[in-house]
């Protein structure tokens, strides 16, 4: 995306949802889209793997993704992917809201990667929530569908219980001889 200003290229500041022009420091607040996604514009060489339509750059929490603006799913990298899960299970303050299963029809669909075009693994999420993902091994992304990214921001790990407190033998013992 580039400066409304002066048409240099923007930067990202930090891992915030805006950018700041590195020449006239114009900054640029992208609007917040569904699933916190921030639309930063311009389109990427890449293809939705849903709908075909071309892919835009996009920001999720101040992380770089690639969006489509028609069935609203969205193309990451998997460490950023994993950087955004986490900053939204941290911001969701242990509040899941009742887990709906996902349809089992969901695990035969079967994607092309947009970046290499061969098949997408699509597979539960495995690290809690009910979501069905697809990754590109070979690429190392991950394709969410619309409304996902919330799916699996919102879960939160059941809290162990504490331990049953047992006594030491040692102090049970101690008056006996």
């Amino acid at each position: 995306m580039n400066c409304t200003n002066c048409g240099a290229g923007l930067k990202p500041v930090g891992n915030r949802p805006y950018f700041r022009c590195p020449y006239c420091e114009t900054f640029h607040f992208p609007q917040e889209l569904a699933d916190g996604v921030a639309l930063v514009g311009g389109s990427v060489p890449r293809a939705c793997p849903v709908c075909a339509d071309p892919l835009a750059h996009a920001a999720i929490d101040g992380h770089a993704v690639e969006y489509c603006a028609t069935c609203r799913g969205f193309l990451a990298a998997n460490a950023t992917f994993n950087q955004i899960v986490q900053l939204k299970r941290a911001r969701n303050g242990g509040v899941q809201p009742p887990a709906l299963p996902f349809d089992r029809d969901e695990l035969k669909r079967r994607l092309k990667c947009p970046s290499c075009t061969k098949s997408m693994d699509t597979h539960p999420y495995h690290a809690g929530g009910n979501a069905v993902i697809d990754t590109c091994h070979r690429c190392r992304v991950v394709w969410l569908d619309a409304g996902e990214i919330t799916v699996l921001g919102n879960y939160t790990a059941p809290r162990p219980t504490a331990p049953l407190y047992v006594p030491p033998l040692s102090s049970i013992y101690t008056g006996l001889h």
